[in-house]
């Protein structure tokens, strides 16, 4: 690849960010809600033992299964209510970033160099080396790009054309590092 610079805008708009954000969101706490569909089932599991040894013979492995069991549900409910907080956080997030938007309607610019990676929205412009970036495709919809594994970008392939997307793919390619998240 020659040494050109890459840059182009993609549009803003309240639709594209909300897809962006609630994509985010999910594939962020799904792990985690599937481990608590886990704990829910246990609980469930523990407390049938203790209904049995009840009914059959209560033993020592009573309480200690009745201990177990509240302990799941106990987890099960603190993650539910931590999952229905964390969306309502986030739903009020998409709102005001879609208001923001709707007064501050500039494009994003995206710069790929072979120094460096820019990014510039209405609310901040970041520029990384490449040593500290690493990407991702993920459900072959979006094209996610990590820089000092705190800062993600996120590009919605529908919102770029097919020849900056394939220019962006091999600068990344060439210049960043591959990582699965």
């Amino acid at each position: 690849m020659n040494p050109t610079i890459l840059t182009y805008n993609t549009p803003t708009s309240g639709q594209i960010t909300k897809t962006i954000y609630e994509y985010e969101f999910k594939r962020l706490w799904e792990k985690n809600l599937d481990g608590n569909i886990a704990n829910l089932f246990f609980g469930i599991f523990c407390l049938l033992i203790v209904v049995l040894t009840l009914i059959f013979e209560p033993d020592l492995f009573t309480g200690f299964f009745a201990g177990m069991g509240l302990i799941a549900f106990s987890t099960y409910f603190s993650r539910y209510l931590s999952y229905r907080t964390s969306k309502k956080k986030s739903k009020d997030i998409i709102e005001k970033d879609i208001s923001d938007l709707k007064l501050n309607s500039n494009d994003v610019i995206w710069e790929f160099t072979p120094d460096h990676f820019k990014f510039k929205n209405y609310k901040s412009e970041y520029k990384c080396i490449w040593s500290e970036i690493t990407y991702c495709v993920v459900d072959d919809q979006f094209l996610y790009i990590t820089a000092s594994s705190r800062l993600n970008f996120i590009l919605d392939k529908a919102n770029v054309d097919e020849e900056n997307l394939n220019k962006t793919i091999q600068y990344l390619e060439e210049k960043a590092q591959f990582k699965e998240i």
